[in-house]
């Protein structure tokens, strides 16, 4: 009978000059790769933490933003390699519903996720964010949404995090950007954004959203913990 094998987990690793002040994982979106958040990853790093990018399949299903398996053994990478202090994780697009699932893995373990950011984010076909949603509860969420477009399932995601939002001081915020780019956390002018999701090479909003993306890691690096 074949044995199937487990996909290892292939995590890119940065450590800060000094002692790390916790730790960022970032999250790549479908068909894209660590590379594609490198900038953002050094943002993070002189900050003081220690980044941690985990390779994500797009096609191949042992490593796919969609095998929950897969991802509980990222959280288990994770949990292995982190610093010690608090962990932000960041998912872009794709990226967003496969860090929802490891930020309520890491929580199950008893590690002290402070935020999660989803930027722009997209549901899963299994729907491992709304799965993932009830362990999220008391967990800051930071949704940062573009406009709606086919990269975003014309903002399906937005819509029903809003309906998340049930009071004044709910843990969830929601907030969407006019201008931005479903691909803006990459940089300018990524052709395949602009090919397949309609972005503008000179979207007035990327600023914005770095500023709001790198303002929230340091608002949860400095999160003491619970």
């Amino acid at each position: 009978m074949a044995v199937m094998r487990s996909a290892p987990v292939d995590l890119v690793s940065y450590d800060p000059a000094g002692t790390p002040r916790g730790t960022v994982v970032l999250m790549h979106a479908f068909t894209r790769s660590p590379r594609d958040l490198q900038g953002l990853a050094m943002r993070a790093v002189s900050r003081g933490a220690k980044v941690l990018m985990p390779h994500l399949g797009a096609w191949w299903w042992p490593r796919s933003t969609n095998n929950a398996r897969y991802l509980s053994r990222i959280a288990e990478a994770v949990e292995r390699q982190r610093s010690p202090g608090p962990v932000v994780i960041v998912g872009h697009s794709a990226g967003a519903a496969a860090g929802a699932w490891v930020a309520a893995r890491l929580m199950d373990a008893g590690v002290d996720v402070s935020l999660l950011v989803l930027v722009d984010g997209v549901e899963s076909p299994s729907g491992t964010l709304r799965r993932s949603w009830s362990a999220l509860e008391r967990l800051p969420v930071l949704a940062i949404c573009a406009p709606p477009s086919r990269c975003n399932r014309r903002g399906a995601l937005e819509a029903w995090l809003l309906s998340q939002v049930r009071s004044a001081d709910s843990a969830l915020e929601v907030v969407h950007l006019p201008g931005m780019g479903h691909g803006d956390i990459e940089g300018a002018g990524i052709r395949v954004y602009c090919r397949m999701c309609g972005d503008d090479p000179g979207a007035p909003a990327r600023d914005a959203l770095v500023t709001l993306v790198e303002d929230a890691i340091e608002r949860g690096l400095s999160a003491i913990a619970k």
